[in-house]
């Protein structure tokens, strides 16, 4: 049912039916998804957001489908929660328009870190998986005019596994006239 499930992400993801472009606030975003994983009591000890924006911050807003940026941060998640051995995640939404999902796992060598965004393309053999997470999430982000950065270890941190999207602005008001 699992594989079923990514196999049908994908295609949603590759097909060429337009997304919706309405305004997405990556915090809100951000804890909609950290929800979901707080209910399985395996994950809630192991899963932190951070919202880097401070409270009386404008929202962070960029033009979106809701539903198609949520199905690639959960697999982002997915990804860190089963890769990092078992250590702690991170959903971090900001600065401006960025969300990363980082891991102070074992990381990935640097050789097969660009590899990864590839279909059916898996870090290591021996643990479970499709090879499909990364590549949902890299076409959900190119399609929003994003871009997906894998970084093994993330920046200022050793171990660990960052995947972070880099997605656009909304325009500014004048342009919708």
């Amino acid at each position: 049912a699992q594989r079923t499930e990514k196999l049908l992400q994908l295609s949603r993801a590759e097909s060429s039916a337009p997304l919706a472009r309405e305004p997405v606030d990556l915090a809100q975003l951000a804890e909609a998804v950290a929800q979901e994983f707080w209910q399985d009591d395996r994950v809630v000890d192991r899963l932190e957001l951070t919202l880097a924006v401070a409270p009386q911050d404008a929202p962070l807003c960029v033009p979106g489908d809701f539903d198609a940026l949520a199905i690639a941060l959960r697999n982002l998640v997915e990804n860190a929660l089963h890769y990092s051995a078992g250590s702690s995640v991170e959903i971090v939404a900001g600065p401006g328009t960025t969300l990363a999902v980082r891991d102070h796992g074992p990381g990935v060598p640097p050789e097969r870190l660009a590899r990864l965004q590839q279909r059916h393309v898996r870090d290591s053999a021996s643990r479970a998986g499709y090879g499909l997470g990364l590549s949902i999430a890299s076409t959900i982000a190119h399609k929003h005019g994003a871009r997906l950065r894998l970084s093994s270890p993330p920046p200022g941190l050793a171990p660990g596994f960052e995947a972070r999207l880099a997605l656009p602005a909304l325009p500014a008001p004048s342009a919708f006239r």
